[in-house]
């Protein structure tokens, strides 16, 4: 930003230099161009007006811009998969009915006749899972069955039984299987600072834009003030030639002079409606009827009165608050966790199981509910091992893990350095901003002074126009170099914050994390 500040200084100041080879031509289409700028900027004024302050234009950008509303989708949608995580963990039911019936014959006993059977079995089932953190699996199952037949004696029965299934080695404690939600909820902390990150670079952005439309506001007065003052040498140059005290000659170079002034002037207004639209283009106000609303700076750039702290606070508030720099240290927890979760699948799969159940008969439906009590049972405990002979995909995904989280921590450090490396930069930026206020400010006022003894000695005859033109464009550089060195040091300041990652909460508002 402030690059392209100087840039534009640099270009206006060529703009004044360039009075030598302005011709009459030139000076009247200047005219004829001023003329329509100034009527377009007659014309936006006379539609709708938004008034700002600072504050305002912060909040109605974090409201409104569409960064951070894109921002704000993305948190959602990372919080899906958080929620993704939790359901491994969420209890499962599962129900379920049948009825089967069969006609057949059959072969009984030593009758050469076949038997007609007829058959009906019904069953209803309804079973209860849940997989714990700890690597065990419960799971509760309840059956009501019945059997008829047309030769057999019907029979019901109940069953109600419990199985428990438990990992020894991989797929055991709460280190592997909470990683996947434990990784989520890291992307959740991730993204909260991301979009930290997104609102104070926005809100950077728009106290620049909001500064650099008042710049350029100012400029135009400046300007505007520059043309007047050339217009009068002008005016004073005639006369003289009037009566004979000046040669016709030097009215060429005060010509030209003024129409360099008003091509200035043009740059100016420019200028102003490019920062107007990207005020607008930032904000994106609700109340936007279009672009070519006008905007009003309602607060002006002040000497500050505080002091900054000693640079070691400020680089200590950067390690402690940098938004980027806590995303790499939370990316290097999940890496850390990753390494845990890719070791345990190095492990063999080892599990035990065990199973109780109860059953109860009946000759009727209505009786035979299941019963855990009844004396009837069976009961069943095992174990299932399982190991490959080769196993290169978790090897290669254990080392993958290792080296990413090596990776990380490199990339955590160099961040560190780069973190100390722009708070500092940025405080030797204030410091030098805030030392130009003053300078500028005493360089102005002797600017001013001079201007008014140089114009003096033209009007007793002890000066020409080029000195006077001279000082006068002196004058109006230090006019604008004055006004800008306020807004710099308020853009200098705005960025040091940001570096530190503090703009947020300088501007008194919460961030929502914990």
């Amino acid at each position: 930003m402030k690059m392209q500040s100087y840039s534009k200084l640099r270009s206006l100041f060529g703009w004044l230099r360039l009075s030598a080879r302005m011709d009459v031509c030139a000076a009247f289409f200047c005219i004829v161009t001023a003329g329509q700028i100034s009527a377009q900027t007659l014309t936006v004024a006379s539609r709708d007006t938004l008034r700002y302050s600072v504050e305002d234009a912060v909040l109605t950008a974090l409201e409104r811009n569409p960064t951070v509303t894109i921002q704000r989708i993305t948190h959602e949608i990372t919080d899906t998969f958080r929620r993704e995580e939790r359901a491994a963990f969420d209890p499962y039911l599962s129900i379920g009915a049948s009825r089967n019936e069969n006609k057949s014959q059959r072969f009984l006993g030593t009758r050469r006749e076949p038997v007609l059977m007829e058959t009906q079995r019904i069953q209803y089932n309804a079973s209860a899972s849940e997989a714990l953190p700890t690597g065990t699996t419960v799971s509760v199952d309840a059956t009501m069955g019945g059997y008829t037949s047309n030769i057999y004696t019907n029979q019901y029965t109940g069953s109600v039984g419990v199985t428990v299934t438990q990992s020894l080695l991989q797929g055991f404690g709460l280190g592997a299987n909470l990683a996947g939600l434990r990784q989520a909820d890291l992307d959740m902390d991730i993204s909260h600072f991301e979009m930290k990150g997104v609102a104070e670079g926005v809100i950077a952005d728009v106290v620049r834009a909001y500064w650099e439309l008042y710049l350029t506001a100012e400029e135009i007065d400046i300007q505007e003030k520059s043309v007047k003052l050339a217009e009068q040498q002008l005016n004073e140059s005639e006369e003289r030639v009037a009566v004979g005290k000046l040669p016709e000659l030097e009215l060429a170079a005060v010509h030209a002079e003024v129409a360099t002034r008003r091509e200035a002037l043009i740059q100016a207004r420019v200028s102003y409606e490019q920062a107007r639209l990207q005020f607008l283009f930032l904000l994106n106000p609700e109340s936007l009827g279009s672009w070519e609303t006008a905007v009003v700076t309602t607060e002006h750039p002040s000497i500050p009165s505080d002091t900054l702290e000693a640079v070691d606070g400020h680089v200590k508030l950067g390690m402690m608050y940098r938004p980027d720099l806590i995303q790499a240290r939370l990316q290097l927890e999940k890496g850390e966790i990753d390494v845990v979760q890719t070791r345990n699948g190095l492990l063999p799969q080892l599990d035990v199981f065990i199973t109780l159940g109860r059953t109860s008969y009946a000759d009727t439906f209505d009786k035979a509910k299941p019963d855990i009590i009844s004396d009837f049972y069976d009961a069943t405990a095992g174990f299932t091992f399982n190991i490959p002979f080769v196993d290169r995909t978790e090897r290669a995904r254990y080392a993958r893990a290792q080296h990413t989280v090596g990776q990380r921590g490199e990339a955590l450090h160099n961040l560190e350095r780069m973190v100390q490396r722009d708070v500092r930069s940025s405080y030797i930026e204030v410091s030098g901003s805030r030392q130009l206020i003053e300078a500028s400010r005493i360089s102005r006022e002797l600017q001013e002074k001079k201007h008014a003894a140089e114009q003096e000695k033209f009007r007793v005859g002890k000066s020409t126009n080029f000195l006077v033109l001279q000082v006068q464009r002196d004058y109006t550089l230090s006019q604008l170099t004055e006004a800008r060195s306020l807004v710099s040091y308020i853009s200098a300041l705005t960025n040091l914050y940001l570096m530190e990652g503090t703009l947020l909460e300088r501007n008194h508002i919460d961030p929502g994390i914990k």
